[in-house]
C-alpha cells in the first residue's frame, strides 16, 4: 500500500516540476511576448511614437518649405533694391552730377584742346 500511497501523495501535490518543464518554457515565451508586444506599441520605439514622430517630421518639413519660400523672397528682395538703388544712383549722378563724398570727377567733354571740336 505504500505504492498506492505514495502516488496518491504525487496527485495531490501535482507532477514535479520536470515534468512541467514545457509548460514553463510556454509560459516564459508567453511573457516575453506579452513584453515585447507592449514595448513595441506603447515603448519609446513604439508604433504611437513613431506615428507621432512622422507627423511632427511632415508638421517640420513644411514649416522648413516656408522659411526656404520666405528666404527666397527676401533674397529677390533684396536683390532687387541692391540693383534698383545702384540704377537710381547711376541716373542720379549722370543726370543731376552728384558725386559721392571724395570722389573727383574728370569732365572731358567741353575739352578746348580736343581737335575733334
Amino acid at each position: 500500500m505504500s505504492t498506492g500511497n505514495q502516488q496518491q501523495r504525487t496527485l495531490r501535490r501535482g507532477l514535479p516540476w520536470n515534468q512541467h518543464r514545457g509548460l514553463l518554457v510556454l509560459c516564459v515565451m508567453g511573457v516575453f511576448a506579452f513584453v515585447l508586444l507592449i514595448l513595441s506599441v506603447f515603448g519609446d520605439q513604439g508604433i504611437f511614437r513613431i506615428r507621432l514622430l512622422a507627423r511632427d517630421l511632415v508638421a517640420l518639413e513644411q514649416k522648413v518649405r516656408d522659411i526656404e519660400s520666405d528666404n527666397a523672397s527676401l533674397r529677390r528682395e533684396l536683390r532687387e533694391m541692391k540693383e534698383g538703388r545702384a540704377s537710381y544712383e547711376l541716373a542720379a549722378r549722370e543726370k543731376l552730377g552728384l558725386l559721392k563724398p571724395g570722389e573727383v570727377v574728370y569732365d572731358f567733354r567741353n575739352n578746348p584742346l580736343d581737335p575733334g571740336r
